[in-house]
């Protein structure tokens, strides 16, 4: 997959669901655009950490060991509890991120070199 199908896809997924979450509580925002804005830019942190020099260039960072690493955190990130609007706000960022890249690994996944097991 190449870098600009990645911002659409993840970039299209946040903004849908950021605004299907907000035709259910009846708001309208900003919160969509910039959502799918983000997701768009944070999609590319895998290929930011290793960048595709070459066919085999996913190790750690693009590896299914790496992927399981961020389910942990995003469902971390989902039980934390939080109290301020700047709390909320790294909770929103933070999930966004790393849903980001989960879904850059699961586009790379479905490519013929696939994703390593640990890297």
């Amino acid at each position: 997959m190449n870098r600009t199908t990645h911002q659409l896809i993840a970039g299209a997924a946040a903004g849908i669901y950021l605004a299907k979450r907000e035709t259910a509580t009846g708001t309208t925002t900003i919160k969509p655009l910039l959502g799918s804005a983000a997701a768009a830019f944070f999609t590319n942190l895998p290929d930011i950490l290793e960048p595709a020099t070459s066919p085999n260039h996913r190790a750690i960072f693009h590896s299914l060991a790496f992927a399981a690493l961020l389910g942990t955190c995003l469902y971390q990130l989902n039980q934390w509890q939080t109290e301020t609007e700047l709390e909320s706000l790294l909770k929103g960022v933070g999930m966004l991120a790393v849903l980001a890249y989960l879904i850059h690994l699961a586009l790379d996944f479905t490519t013929a070199k696939s994703l390593p097991l640990i890297g």
